[in-house]
């Protein structure tokens, strides 16, 4: 499978569609189509108003010059795009038009007050956990070319691994380095999976297998530092193989690589 449909949230203004040219470069990279989703706020109603669907919404100037900012930054990079205007909460909405995608760019926001742009990381997470497609979520602060030349595969035998190896396959091929990561607690075996790399070759990707050796706890800063003194370009990872409730209790791979990553990571649940 080959990555033909990108849906990316947009703001009011482009510098508040967190995302947008991390979805520009991977289009232009795949050859595919870009969808913008358009959340504005939903106008308050009078408290008389019984219905709200009775009455009828006006049309909303911002989003028509929201639409027509993305549709000329589209142009400019000369992708195909859509554009789309929803009303709800954004990720569910995101997750509802992931169906109809094959993957979804979005920004996480950044711990500054002023920060408005990008879903905060517990959006990303049920985001995560509800959308159809992969997600690949750009780092706050400003958006860097996105150049996937050395991908970062945090692997385990858990589904959700398996499910990002295979969805990260497009970005993998074109990729000039691969390497699968497994974190073993110490005193694990210290062989690299084997079928996991026969996978990979089978789709003519060779992986080099690299073991670190961390107590579960250690998992999310190990991969992490990784990803740093390789210098990786991408992080791809299974979203959520504990129970959401259980990361956020006692901290996990995926909350922590939601909050602190530093470059763009592909994840999958």
């Amino acid at each position: 499978m080959d990555i033909k449909s990108i849906l990316v949230p947009c703001g009011m203004e482009l510098r508040s569609s967190a995302g947008l040219e991390t979805a520009i470069a991977v289009a232009r990279l795949m050859d595919a189509r870009i969808t913008g989703l358009h959340c504005p706020a939903e106008p308050a109603m009078p408290w008389y108003v019984g219905a709200p669907a009775a009455i009828p919404l006006a049309p909303d100037p911002p989003s028509a010059e929201a639409e027509q900012s993305f549709i000329a930054r589209c142009s400019a990079a000369c992708m195909s795009c859509d554009w789309i205007v929803d009303q709800g909460p954004l990720p569910e909405r995101l997750a509802f038009y992931s169906r109809y995608a094959d993957l979804v760019v979005t920004g996480r926001r950044g711990g500054e007050p002023t920060d408005e742009s990008g879903l905060p990381p517990r959006a990303l997470g049920q985001l995560a956990l509800s959308a159809s497609t992969p997600l690949l979520i750009v780092p706050p602060g400003p958006e860097r070319p996105f150049r996937p030349q050395r991908v970062l595969v945090a692997w385990n035998e858990r589904r959700e691994a398996g499910r990002a190896l295979h969805g990260a396959l497009p970005f993998l091929r074109r990729a000039k380095e691969t390497i699968l990561l497994t974190v073993h607690p110490p005193g694990f075996d210290d062989e690299p999976d084997h079928r996991a790399l026969a996978y990979l070759e089978a789709h003519r990707i060779h992986a080099d297998a690299r073991i670190n050796f961390a107590t579960e706890f250690e998992a999310p800063g190990a991969i992490l530092a990784q990803a740093r003194a390789l210098e990786a370009d991408l992080l791809v990872m299974g979203a959520y193989g504990h129970a959401r409730v259980f990361e956020q209790a006692l901290g996990g791979a995926t909350q922590h690589v939601l909050e602190t990553a530093e470059l763009p990571v592909l994840m999958v649940h």
